[in-house]
């Protein structure tokens, strides 16, 4: 069995739950759950330190768009490795419900996490 780092078993009728997953069916990120509200610290510090060291290769990478940028990248990924996992057991088709589901949820936690990241930007650097 692959190692399945950032992603999650769900249960067959709930795709976006991973409150009681099962391994019958593909697994989703761990971006795409309700639960994934509870586990930005990891990403926020990834992020953070992601945004520092380009600033300090590329001077201009201090724009604020940088975090936002990196958030929604890790929001497409989080949905693009979870497609199989986002069909519900026995169909194989993705339903477009589930789909806006995912994407609404990695828009806002995209959203949220880069805020964070910049929050966290503000509240470490020394003041002028």
């Amino acid at each position: 069995m692959a190692m399945q780092v950032f992603k999650t078993t769900t249960t067959d009728d709930s795709p976006l739950d991973a409150s009681g997953g099962t391994t019958s069916k593909p697994a989703v990120s761990d971006f795409l759950t309700v639960q994934s509200f509870t586990n930005f610290a990891a990403m926020t510090g990834a992020i953070t330190a992601a945004w520092h060291a380009l600033q300090k290769l590329v001077p201009q990478a201090s724009s604020l768009w940088v975090p936002y940028a990196l958030a929604f990248a890790w929001a497409v990924i989080s949905v693009l490795i979870s497609i199989d996992g986002l069909k519900k057991t026995g169909s194989a088709k993705l339903e477009a419900g589930t789909l806006l589901g995912a994407v609404f949820v990695a828009f806002v936690n995209s959203l949220v996490l880069a805020g964070a990241v910049v929050g966290t930007n503000v509240a470490t650097s020394p003041s002028s």
